[in-house]
């Protein structure tokens, strides 16, 4: 028998309820940080549990929970039970045809007497027992492995954020030292103007861009909602977009039109020249189209779609957040008019990114208040990460020739994966990818469950994109491509990059294994 995510998660988060019984409601915020739990499962799980009257929501400023009985009187049958969570063992039950009381298989007997011993064992078991103090609390042995664990984490998120390289790290720290502010004349100033401007050459190598093209923003949401909320008369942009371009996109009073994918998720000009050269569009109008998908990792034909725009008297912009530092990208040559970045991506600080325009196109402000950016982008810089940005794309443009061993390590994932279950699929898998990413889907299988499964096994992957991970459905990119609903609810992505290793793959091929191999399913 193997317990599924909502029954540990339940009796753990009763447990910690259990242990701060002295206390008043418990925020449901404060158990996910103290038991490493997702705070949007948790969420979930509390609606039964209160349903059945074990747990009682408290008003207030703070909210949360508290137990309605003691914590001897709750037993962990009841909360598997509250969360319908099975506790047999495999399939031998009295209503399965392949196995009933009429005409039990071989074994039904050992497994039904075994069943029926777990269900009297949870029984007799409380929160009060697995509490301190309890007889199956946990020991102090145990409670020291736990840093050990935390150190053998497998890291396969790089879409989500790359963990901080430590020449981003390094110009940082210097930058925290620098005083002076980069808009004042003085030396100091003038020291800070300085980093701020070497940041922005590196940044322009390794997009191909001139430094005074390179508008330095908060990030690429800040970047993309700039160039959506120009006063376009049209917007036309695929539905696998990330979500600063379609609901920055959906909030302007002009037209919305929304260019098909495909099951392989790429965008054909063709149906963009249809929109415009036989349906008309009013302008001014802009295509927005993304170099990489952030979920499938599959590359768009942004210069071809760029040639076209521009030649009917479209803008164009590309949302390169993906692609920056996994493929060569020349902005010069590439046709856009504007381009964003976010330095998280590839190894810079969260909270810095930039919108790469141009010359002699003006955009109408975003921000406003201040004369920073060249009066283009309101608001002191943020000199720290500016200088992170900076370093982490001078070492991100250096190591673009990295890309075809990271496909290899890419590729022998998705080979192992299909040796384990053969059911797997790989969503745009036909589609020219980014070199370090895998969308991969396993129809009956929720994506919720594998990632948290994945997770306490040590790997660190995701269901679609982070900025939208704390929602339940299904992915906009994956409805957008046409995938199946069972197949999209089981899609993982798994991101790899610099620091990725053989030993890391094979470590994720084995928690698969146990996790979605043919015995785990079979169970």
């Amino acid at each position: 028998m193997e317990l599924t995510t909502k029954g540990r998660y339940a009796v753990m988060a009763m447990a910690d309820l259990a242990s701060h019984a002295s206390t008043d409601a418990i925020p449901l915020s404060l158990i996910a940080e103290r038991q490493h739990l997702p705070l949007a499962y948790l969420e979930q799980i509390f609606v039964p549990l209160r349903r059945a009257g074990l747990v009682e929501s408290a008003r207030g400023r703070l909210g949360g929970y508290r137990l309605t009985k003691r914590a001897c009187d709750i037993s962990i049958a009841a909360v598997m039970a509250a969360v319908e969570e099975e506790t047999r063992f495999t399939r031998c039950t009295d209503n399965d045809p392949r196995c009933s009381a009429a005409t039990p298989c071989l074994t039904h007997g050992l497994w039904s007497a075994l069943s029926e011993a777990t269900s009297e064992f949870m029984a007799a078991v409380s929160l009060a027992d697995v509490i301190k103090g309890g007889k199956y609390s946990a020991t102090s042995e145990s409670r020291r492995v736990l840093p050990s664990a935390a150190a053998s984490r497998v890291y396969l998120d790089y879409n989500a954020t790359a963990p901080l390289r430590r020449e981003a790290k390094s110009a940082m720290i210097a930058a925290l030292d620098v005083v002076g502010n980069a808009s004042s004349v003085h030396a100091e100033g003038r020291h800070a103007r300085g980093i701020i401007e070497a940041a922005r050459e590196n940044v322009a190598r390794l997009v191909g861009a001139k430094p005074s093209e390179v508008v330095f923003t908060s990030g690429a949401s800040e970047a993309n909602a700039w160039v959506m909320a120009q006063p376009w008369a049209t917007i036309l942009t695929s539905g696998i977009e990330h979500d600063s371009v379609l609901a920055q996109a959906r909030a302007t009073t002009g037209d919305v039109v929304t260019i098909s994918t495909g099951a392989e998720g790429i965008v054909r000009v063709e149906e963009i020249a249809e929109h415009v050269l036989k349906r008309g569009v009013r302008t001014p109008a802009v295509v927005a189209l993304q170099m990489a998908n952030n979920e499938t990792g599959v590359i768009q034909p942004v210069a071809e779609v760029a040639a076209f725009a521009r030649s009917h008297g479209l803008a164009m912009h590309t949302d390169a957040v993906q692609a920056a530092g996994r493929i060569p990208i020349d902005f010069a040559s590439l046709g856009v008019d504007t381009l964003a970045l976010s330095a998280h991506k590839f190894g810079g600080p969260k909270g810095v990114g930039a919108l790469v325009i141009r010359d002699h196109i003006d955009l109408v402000p975003l921000l406003r208040g201040g004369g920073q950016e060249r009066r283009r982008r309101a608001g002191t810089e943020n000199l720290a990460a500016i200088a992170g940005f900076g370093a982490a794309a001078s070492v991100a443009l250096a190591e673009l020739d990295k890309a075809a061993a990271l496909a290899a390590l890419r590729d022998g994932l998705e080979a192992e994966i299909r040796s384990i279950s053969p059911r797997a699929i790989v969503v745009g898998e036909g589609a020219s990818r980014l070199c370090n990413t895998t969308a991969l889907a396993l129809p009956g299988k929720l994506a919720e469950t594998l990632v948290i499964r994945l997770d306490l096994a040590g790997i660190a992957v995701s269901a679609g994109s982070a900025c939208s991970s704390g929602k339940v459905g299904t992915s906009h990119v994956l409805e957008a491509m046409g995938v199946a609903r069972d197949v999209a609810e089981g899609t993982i992505r798994i991101s790899i990059g610099p620091a990725t290793t053989k030993d890391d793959i094979g470590a994720f091929v084995a928690a698969w294994k146990s996790i979605a191999g043919a015995s785990a399913l079979a169970a």
